[in-house]
């Protein structure tokens, strides 16, 4: 049943912060795995079928009417897909992705032949369901998605700075103990991703609290919501 009236744009964060503490209640690492293997079998996973390219990114954007939030999208477009192709300095997210693979031993050719693969069903159906939902469901709600994992990061990279910035540097004394060369490259990804989710967490966050103002627009966000941590949880 749908309230008769919205909650203000703070309850409704802090009903959301609840959920999340239900399905996570302590936050996990910012990036990275405790072995190389573990994380070689967790970035094949994720090259197999092209995972990275986040084409529901490009889906939020098409959503969006409000000019304002949609200038805000188009920023992260740009950031997914790589600055460099704007006159920034940061290659895109899928680039990012496979240099962290290669410090995990998986190779350039590997990956090659990996992004040509299926991926696995679960993970096809997961796509699907959260393109369409970016496609067809209100903007707050296609772009609200993202505060599972960026909106995790972001209120992490905001609470907890010291306990990031200390996993990171764990994670490089990992890669210099794999003998890794290439550390910047290695490190990338996971730099990145803490800059640019902190952003974009924000971002999600700040649609939800001033946009999603209605019973309706909350009742069917919270819907999706749930949903996407339930396949958060169980896939990644």
């Amino acid at each position: 049943m749908v309230a008769t009236a919205p909650k203000s744009g703070e309850a409704f964060i802090r009903e959301l912060t609840q959920i999340r503490q239900e399905f996570q209640p302590s936050a996990p690492p910012s990036r990275g795995t405790p072995t190389r293997e573990a994380g070689t079998a967790k970035m094949r996973r994720a090259l197999r079928g092209g995972f990275y390219n986040h084409t529901f990114i490009g889906e939020q954007y098409l959503n969006c009417p409000d000019k304002t939030v949609r200038r805000k999208q188009l920023q992260k477009v740009m950031d997914e897909g790589g600055q460099i192709h704007f006159g920034g300095p940061v290659v895109s997210h899928i680039t990012l992705a496979k240099w962290e693979g290669n410090a995990y031993g998986v190779t350039d050719d590997e990956i090659e032949r990996l992004s040509l693969e299926d991926i696995d069903a679960e993970m096809l159906v997961y796509q699907g369901w959260r393109t369409a939902v970016c496609r067809h469901e209100h903007f707050t709600t296609a772009i609200g998605t993202s505060y599972v994992g960026e909106g995790g990061t972001y209120l992490r990279v905001v609470k907890e700075p010291e306990q990031v910035a200390k996993e990171m540097d764990e994670l490089r004394e990992r890669f210099v103990s794999w003998g890794v060369e290439d550390l910047d490259k290695a490190m990338a990804n996971a730099l990145e991703h803490n800059v640019a989710d902190e952003d974009h967490g924000q971002f999600s966050e700040t649609v939800l609290r001033e946009d999603c103002n209605t019973p309706e627009l909350q009742d069917r966000f919270r819907f999706n919501y749930l949903l996407r941590w339930h396949s958060f949880k169980n896939l990644f």
